[in-house]
């Protein structure tokens, strides 16, 4: 008989108007107060969802062309294997160039790496088809052993 009272009381109108009353007092998103812990959390993490979408990073290497895919060949940051399509290049001087880069022209190209006479001669066959763009540390660190193999 008393859980019969219980029960009633329970679904009576004035009991749900004091629930509402109390519940008021502390912010709510669903059934019960939320935590000011919770709260803080969920802004914060909002917060941070936001700032990384807003940050800017460099997409595309505007010279990637010239790792290889094109007549034109960066020679600060292109790696060895493009070499291997120049005859008389790899292994000799395009081991010299890889190892020696970054050059700012042509010149400094020459000076740093000490080519022989035919080193020198098959590097001046092809110099009309090198640039020398800034170098980057992707690239570089990848130039010499870039993990490809037969």
């Amino acid at each position: 008989m008393f859980a019969v009272a219980v029960a009633a009381l329970a679904f009576s109108p004035v009991a749900l108007r004091t629930a509402v009353v109390s519940r008021s007092a502390a912010p709510m998103m669903s059934e019960g107060p939320i935590a000011r812990r919770e709260i803080f959390s969920k802004v914060l993490g909002s917060a941070a969802l936001l700032t990384a979408a807003a940050a800017s990073a460099e997409v595309d290497y505007a010279g990637v062309g010239y790792l290889g895919g094109s007549s034109t060949i960066d020679v600060n940051n292109a790696n060895i294997r493009v070499y291997i399509k120049l005859p008389g290049m790899y292994p000799n001087a395009a081991g010299k160039l890889v190892t020696n880069a970054p050059y700012k022209n042509a010149g400094e190209m020459y000076t740093k790496c000490k080519f022989s006479a035919s080193e020198t001669a098959a590097v001046k066959k092809y110099e009309s088809r090198f640039i020398f763009l800034e170098p980057k540390p992707e690239y570089i660190i990848d130039n010499i052993n870039n993990g490809l193999y037969r």
